[in-house]
């Protein structure tokens, strides 16, 4: 039996990643029609987790980049 699945590949410009972000972003949530909110609701925490894992990096070097 075949292995189907579903797969968005993105190419992301990193000299300017925003626009290729929103749009794999957008290509995902039409994936999942009903779902959006769910979906949009768990990137906002990864998010909120990863901000606050560089506002405590910054905290501990004394506000210098660390990375």
């Amino acid at each position: 039996m075949p292995k189907i699945s579903h797969i968005i590949r993105s190419d992301i410009d990193l000299s300017n990643p925003m626009p290729d972000i929103y749009n794999t972003i957008a290509a995902v949530l039409q994936a999942y029609p009903g779902k959006e909110k769910d979906l949009l609701e768990q990137l906002r925490k990864s998010i909120d987790d990863h901000l606050r894992v560089i506002d405590k990096e910054a905290k501990q070097d004394n506000g210098k980049p660390i990375r």
